[in-house]
């Protein structure tokens, strides 16, 4: 079990650490580098929906990334939750590897049984397009063959 309460800094070799920082102080006129120091100094529980997303689109800490998000979504016992684009959240995920989210599957495939069984993807009529619907339910599929 990953402790979701431990600095991403520590899950860090030294030398990994002092590269992100010479990146930061070498390119601090850039945000990502930027981004990417401050959120090393935070916990998971601290990260925001949108820096877990942007963990997983520049590949760094992307198994924490991917048990976060999941963490979330299944405490908030839906993936509609969020406060950033469920379609963007589920897009991030079908594109982890295979082997990430398989240590996840038993959590994934309960939180799709929830999406289908409960018909959650049309009570997110207020901000999904039915073209959306579709796309996300897409995702779906791939994260589910992914973790068959």
């Amino acid at each position: 079990m990953i402790n979701r309460k431990k600095i991403l800094k520590e899950y860090l070799a030294s030398k990994e650490y002092e590269s992100i920082v010479q990146n930061a102080t070498k390119f601090s006129d850039m945000s990502l580098p930027v981004w990417h120091l401050e959120i090393i100094g935070k916990c998971l529980s601290e990260l925001s929906n949108f820096d877990l997303i942007r963990c997983i689109r520049q590949d760094v800490f992307t198994d924490l990334a991917t048990f976060e998000i999941i963490e979330r979504i299944d405490e908030h016992n839906t993936p509609f939750y969020a406060d950033v684009d469920s379609l963007e959240l589920m897009e991030k995920l079908s594109s982890v590897n295979s082997d990430i989210l398989s240590v996840y599957k038993s959590k994934l495939d309960r939180i799709f049984e929830n999406v289908e069984k409960n018909g959650l993807i049309d009570l997110a009529d207020i901000w999904m397009f039915d073209e959306q619907k579709e796309t996300y339910l897409g995702y779906i599929n791939i994260i589910k063959n992914k973790i068959n």
